[in-house]
């Protein structure tokens, strides 16, 4: 098979969770099932540090587990779009799918005659037959950092709903907001040129721009997506026999997404990962799911 043992574990996990919360499992059960799905996203070290967590104290897991795990496996990013930016995507990605979403990823990352143009497309993979692509190994290793593309709209909205939770939750432990950080360095008597202060203090507003700068692109993408799935709504009762929807909401061109995306192109202030972000992978989602019915 060409997936890795963490797809394996995830999809195990996920489908023990569901049936523990179907047939009222005990919470211990919970537990556990909770902890081979993060036990999935983890390297060994982290994973022995889990394991330990539960089984230590089952009652208290949950607080156990973020004690044993709160420093280690973070994804460092920045304001730009890198191989450490498409890592992030692709864990929210499987952190947000449900047990159907963990099923499809499966299939498509175990392929024996070489991966489909799904596959191809959901890890990244040159395309067999596009310019410059090569076919692709019959064996090919996927795990959780491999998802380059959304699964679909509805899961990209969790990632997003996921992105945005991370980052409020960061930025919540720091005591003093951007914004104050950025009047005290206009303050050189307490913070002066050079010092050690204020290096710390560029420092810590650094980060917290990374953060604001991913929770705008969050909510962005949040946004567009619910255009996208209001355009799909609207196709998909035309194309049942309904009628569109002729209210002044629905006529407001701001619903559109060309429309949007036009206003971000023209907006100085609007950073250019998150114009490409939406404009190219949030466009071929729309794309992809306009193509699935004959409208």
């Amino acid at each position: 098979g060409g997936l890795g043992s963490s797809f394996n574990a995830l999809a195990a996990a996920v489908s023990a969770s569901s049936m523990s919360g179907e047939g009222g499992s005990s919470s211990s059960s919970s537990f556990s099932s909770r902890r081979d799905l993060l036990h999935a996203m983890m390297d060994p070290g982290t994973a022995s540090s889990l394991r330990e967590a539960f089984d230590r104290s089952p009652s208290s897991a949950p607080s156990s587990y973020r004690h044993a795990v709160r420093h280690v496996k973070r994804v460092r990013v920045c304001v730009s779009n890198n191989e450490n930016t498409r890592i992030l995507f692709s864990m929210l990605r499987v952190l947000a799918c449900n047990s159907a979403e963990i099923d499809h990823i499966s299939r498509l990352g175990t392929y024996s005659a070489g991966p489909s143009t799904a596959a191809q497309r959901l890890f990244g993979l040159p395309v067999t037959g596009a310019p410059g692509g090569q076919p692709s190994s019959s064996s090919t290793l996927r795990t959780c950092r491999d998802i380059r593309y959304p699964i679909n709209p509805y899961n990209e909205r969790r990632a997003m709903e996921l992105l945005l939770d991370i980052t409020g939750r960061a930025l919540s432990k720091y005591p003093t907001s951007l914004a104050q950080d950025n009047a005290d360095l206009l303050d050189e008597t307490a913070y002066p040129k050079y010092s050690n202060k204020r290096n710390a203090k560029l420092q810590v507003r650094g980060e917290k721009e990374v953060l604001h700068h991913f929770a705008l692109w969050a909510r962005t993408a949040m946004h567009v997506i619910d255009i996208i799935l209001h355009e799909l709504s609207e196709e998909r009762k035309a194309d049942n026999g309904g009628a569109r929807a002729t209210t002044a909401a629905h006529n407001n061109e701001e619903l559109e997404f060309d429309y949007v995306i036009q206003a971000m192109e023209d907006d100085d202030d609007c950073h250019f990962t998150i114009l490409r972000y939406c404009s190219d992978v949030l466009g071929a989602v729309r794309r992809d799911e306009l193509g699935k019915h004959p409208y």
